[in-house]
């Protein structure tokens, strides 16, 4: 049997061993689920009680985590309130903006997007509620929906299809009519809602509704608005609130 040949230490080449299925370390795992437990316990506190409303140690309590982890994630409660306004205002923002690809009328594109926010309370009552707590604070007007009201009416009003002389007012008045319509059918739409006249009604028919009153506000004529707010919507596709329970 032939003497097996020894290689210099120096000159070894070592093969590299198969690389392991790429796997996010389990901390890191531990620390996104910390804080979608906490937004998720954030987003349900502040969307009933306001942030003011709210403290720390009671969102930390909600999401069943060590008051220190807070920190480990946001600097403050503004911090977990500006996130939440991010992830579950600001993204669906971005996907009625997409309205604009199908909508060239300004008028259209306010109803479109005023009905498929109220439907989204319909739907997701603690969502609606959220927004709602957002009222008309400065942030909001750079910020979530406020931000794209404020451009679309802008845009109608350089088009020439709305009449406005007072663009705060009408911003306020807009924004109202819409958060107190959110507000109403988000509170119906809650599942243990128990006893009380049913303000609401068919949320669709309400929506359709109030998006005729806001193009009334807007200048449009109310026949003319009526039409516009009946017609069928567009389809887009909205994402899911990534913080809703079941």
């Amino acid at each position: 049997m032939p003497p097996v040949e020894k290689v210099p230490a120096d000159q070894r080449r070592l093969d590299p061993k198969p690389a392991a299925a790429s796997k996010d370390p389990r901390g890191a795992k531990r620390k996104r689920d910390t804080r979608v437990r906490l937004l998720t316990a954030a987003l349900h506190l502040m969307a009933y009680r306001g942030v003011a409303g709210v403290t720390i140690n009671e969102i930390t309590e909600q999401a069943d985590v060590g008051f220190g982890s807070f920190y480990n994630h946001f600097e403050s409660k503004d911090a977990i309130h500006g996130a939440l306004i991010e992830e579950v205002i600001s993204h669906f923002a971005v996907a009625l903006d997409r309205l604009g690809e199908q909508l060239t009328d300004p008028a259209e594109k306010i109803t479109a997007s005023t009905r498929y926010t109220l439907l989204r309370g319909a739907s997701d009552p603690t969502w609606g509620r959220f927004v709602f707590q957002t009222n008309f604070t400065r942030e909001s007007m750079t910020s979530g929906l406020g931000k794209y009201l404020l451009r679309d009416i802008g845009a109608g009003v350089s088009s020439g299809r709305f009449a406005v002389n007072d663009m705060p007012s009408v911003y306020i008045a807009v924004g109202s009519t819409i958060l107190g319509a959110l507000a109403a059918i988000s509170e119906q739409a809650q599942p243990d809602k128990e006893g009380g006249p049913d303000m609401v009604g068919d949320a669709k028919a309400l929506s359709e509704r109030i998006a005729a009153i806001l193009l009334t506000i807007l200048g449009v004529p109310s026949e003319e608005a009526h039409q516009i707010a009946c017609r069928p919507l567009p389809q887009i596709e909205l994402p899911a609130n990534p913080f809703a329970q079941a």
